[in-house]
């Protein structure tokens, strides 16, 4: 299965050391069901498991801290949907099930955006590091 996330690269004014206890608390805070978290290698990585509330297993938000000499360097990566199967070609089903995408898609953008505000993070500008927040597609593993 294909999953599509959101990825994005946000500057905390905060140790990095100080970044895994904050993402984990303002998940919590964000309203996000069932987080847990599923792999942790302090102060650099985190992988947490949420339920989306939508039919399909468990989805990972993926977080890498890096150390920056004005703070810490966040980067997400936040599943919304699964790719839509190519072997589904009824038009109307395919434009369900697009709509329920964009639909979870938009939630994601919303919870990121709280997040963001939990956690105090500032977008790393475009011209830094390219898009800010961007979609991507990848193959789930």
């Amino acid at each position: 299965m294909r999953l599509k996330f959101l990825e994005g690269k946000y500057l905390l004014n905060t140790r990095i050391e100080e970044c895994s206890p904050l993402v984990k608390k303002a998940l919590n805070e964000v309203g996000l069901k069932n987080v847990a978290v599923k792999k942790e290698v302090p102060p650099r990585y985190l992988l947490i498991e949420y339920s989306p509330g939508w039919v399909g297993k468990a989805l990972e938000i993926e977080f890498v801290f890096k150390e920056k000499q004005n703070g810490t360097e966040v980067s997400v990566k936040w599943p919304f949907a699964s790719e839509i199967p190519s072997f589904i070609d009824d038009k109307d089903h395919v434009a369900l099930l697009k709509k329920h995408e964009e639909e979870r898609k938009q939630t994601a953008e919303r919870l990121i955006e709280e997040f963001k505000k939990r956690i105090g993070a500032t977008d790393i500008r475009v011209a830094e590091e390219g898009n800010v927040l961007q979609e991507r597609k990848t193959k789930d593993e």
